[in-house]
């Protein structure tokens, strides 16, 4: 229903916020290398439309006002009322549970931008979680072996201050979401059914069967309740053109904007490497590719079963024409729908299920697929979650539950099972 709107926004589409004005230009990198926040002059061409923009704005501006009178209440720093006390319990204590001497280790405040690396021989990747004490487990261990690694992935992204919808965590279903979609072997097996689909509608082109382009090059990709983004940023350092969203909280979508930035300075980066030590690019196709199609990121917010349309248009804005082209053999003028749909440990929630669907089934292409990951957190009955299969049916998709892998919880306080990622495959009937 295109009159229905989100409860939480009313948003406007009509104009795109990357004009001719906000056009993104190559960037060095070194403006981006610190933690702070950047600019949002720095973010427009990343934001789906103006009036998104101007609506970030009036959240930076209430975000700075409520800074400013907390300051003046001496109520900012309040947690400095306990800082002493705390210094000299650590002090104190002695119990060995970090630095090896008998002595504790003082919480540390993580930084803002962090790295996460993709990895064919751990299926965490590397970074993202607390780190583990026992590392002899080959599933779960942090070690760096980039070098052993064929196919690298490495990207930036922020967790953003909101706390709401709980995307202030990276959780092991993103994870293992990236990392699958960073290895071309393992991407190709779990779109299978996508990339069959679009091999036939292109006449069997050899382009299509080749094993030396990633299979995300050109794809359109759209991550649902993304939080950080990390399947959305590693599908964009493959070439995807990806629209990523998360509920309308202003924080949230401006670190998204900002992950997208920041992670087309990194590729920009990368590419100057390639072309200075002769190397390829990830998963075949040249680095320039990569880049045309990555700078169409999107940051867009959307609740679920709201109006699809503003998501839609983040796809089909008038400079993107070019790109569809390039991706597809049979591009018309109509609204392009997504070829691959990305939902990381969003069902948590059953009650919003239904929603959940509604948005991904308004806006996956016949011949795409959805991919829904999850883990069952014991925040609700863990059949209650399952009955995602049942409505996904319910709601007209085509079903397959594919292996579970476990993978590390995000802390080291949480359960084996939070870590255990299940996956569903949906599909349009044929």
């Amino acid at each position: 229903n295109r009159e229905r709107k989100s409860t939480a926004f009313v948003f406007g589409y009509s104009t795109m916020a990357n004009t001719d004005s906000d056009s993104i230009n190559p960037s060095s990198s070194s403006k981006f290398s610190n933690d702070d926040p950047l600019p949002l002059e720095e973010l427009k061409p990343w934001i789906s439309s103006k009036e998104f923009v101007e609506w970030i704005q009036k959240g930076d501006e209430k975000q700075a006002a409520l800074e400013a009178e907390m300051k003046e209440n001496e109520a900012y720093n309040i947690a400095n009322l306990f800082g002493s006390h705390l210094d000299e319990e650590f002090e104190e204590q002695g119990n060995g549970d970090g630095n090896g001497d008998g002595s504790a280790v003082k919480p540390t405040t993580p930084k803002r931008v962090q790295q996460w690396t993709s990895s064919e021989i751990h299926m965490d990747g590397i970074g993202g979680f607390d780190p583990i004490r026992d590392t002899s487990s080959s599933s779960t261990s942090t070690t760096n072996n980039k070098d052993d690694d064929t196919h690298v992935v490495q990207l930036e992204f922020i967790l953003s201050e909101s706390y709401q919808g709980f995307g202030d965590t990276l959780w092991s279903s993103a994870r293992y979401v990236a990392n699958v979609l960073a290895n071309p072997k393992q991407c190709r097996n779990i779109l299978s059914p996508y990339l069959e689909r679009r091999r036939q509608r292109a006449g069997n082109d050899d382009s299509e069967n080749s094993n030396s382009r990633h299979p995300l090059l050109g794809t359109s990709v759209l991550e649902i309740g993304a939080g950080a983004g990390v399947p959305s940023w590693s599908a964009m350092h493959c070439g995807a053109r990806v629209v990523c969203t998360d509920l309308a909280d202003t924080n949230r979508i401006r670190s998204i904007a900002e992950c997208a930035c920041r992670n087309f300075s990194k590729m920009q980066e990368q590419e100057q490497e390639q072309q200075t030590s002769g190397n390829g690019s990830i998963g075949g196709g040249n680095t320039s590719e990569r880049l045309h199609f990555a700078q169409q990121a999107r940051a867009c917010p959307h609740d679920w079963g709201s109006d699809v349309q503003p998501v839609l248009h983040a796809l089909n804005q008038p400079n993107n024409k070019e790109a569809k082209q390039a991706a597809s053999d049979d591009y018309d003028d109509k609204t392009e729908l997504f070829d691959v749909v990305l939902a990381a440990d969003c069902c948590y929630m059953p009650w919003t299920h239904d929603e959940m669907l509604d948005s991904i089934y308004k806006v996956l292409s016949p011949i795409g697929v959805a991919l829904i990951s999850f883990a069952l957190h014991g925040n609700t009955d863990d059949d209650d979650v399952w009955k995602i299969v049942d409505r996904s049916k319910d709601r007209g998709f085509v079903v397959e539950t594919l292996p579970s892998t476990q993978l590390t919880p995000p802390t080291t306080h949480m359960e084996a099972k939070q870590g255990l990622v299940h996956t569903l495959r949906l599909s349009k009937p044929q």
